[in-house]
């Protein structure tokens, strides 16, 4: 297959992805987005701060497996961390471990690293803004979703904001709590919302709360990291080019 038979078929994908999605649409009452590589590219910015702050405590955490705990609870991964990687009498804690990670990140903030918008999924987002209920259902730090997303300018989008610091969420992803607390809030049953997900922990959420219909935004054409893909493919393929004409 050739790079434009690669194209076609991605947007292909894409146009039957969005294709399902809009017909949803159609019978939705209520539309549920994560926020941490889902509305905000986060991402990459999370990596480097996770990268740091495991560098100072002694840990271990490759690109891959940053990627694989997507949409579990910042406390939970240092806790699996540190069974896996220290001594069983280690007086580092996943507690400490948070606070550094936390350090990190504002020092990251402070060198003007910061997420923006993924226009893909905020563009649907301002699409259905007061036409029907919304809400956020994110695993991530509650004071660290409201300034991202106030910073962006998307915070009035939402009705509602759900993170596993309310007390209502009695399990994290991939237990569907956030997402069924997300749809009972906004007043909508579960079975009439679409949620918008970037993590296999989170679609399972999202499948397991019964949900109309449950979006993996990583399937879109225009997601970051398609992009970047098709990008560095393009970059790579003209370097090659360049080298084949050279010789």
């Amino acid at each position: 297959m050739n790079e434009e038979e690669e194209k076609e078929l991605e947007l292909l994908y894409e146009c039957e992805d969005m294709a399902r999605v809009n017909q949803a649409l159609k019978e939705a009452q209520g539309l549920v987005f994560d926020c941490d590589g889902t509305l905000l590219d986060t991402m990459p910015i999370y990596f480097q701060s996770w990268s740091r702050a495991c560098d100072e405590l002694g840990l271990s955490l490759p690109i891959e497996r940053f990627y694989s705990f997507a949409g579990v609870p910042v406390h939970d991964i240092f806790q699996t961390l540190i069974d896996e990687q220290l001594s069983c009498d280690t007086i580092i804690t996943a507690d400490y471990c948070e606070q550094v990670k936390r350090r990190h990140h504002d020092d990251l903030e402070k060198e003007g690293l910061l997420a923006g918008p993924i226009d893909i999924v905020v563009d649907l987002a301002r699409r259905y803004h007061g036409k029907i209920p919304m809400a956020v259902a994110s695993s991530g730090w509650r004071d660290h979703v409201i300034d991202g997303l106030e910073r962006n300018g998307l915070l009035h989008l939402f009705d509602i904001v759900v993170t596993t610091e309310d007390g209502a969420v009695q399990s994290p992803k991939p237990a569907p709590d956030i997402f069924l607390v997300a749809a009972q809030r906004i007043g909508v049953c579960p079975t009439k919302c679409i949620g918008f997900e970037d993590a296999d922990l989170g679609m399972q959420a999202v499948k397991t709360a019964n949900y109309l219909y449950a979006s993996d935004v990583r399937l879109m054409h225009m997601y970051p990291r398609n992009v970047e893909k098709r990008n560095s493919t393009i970059s790579d393929n003209e370097e090659k080019e360049n080298g084949d004409d050279a010789s």
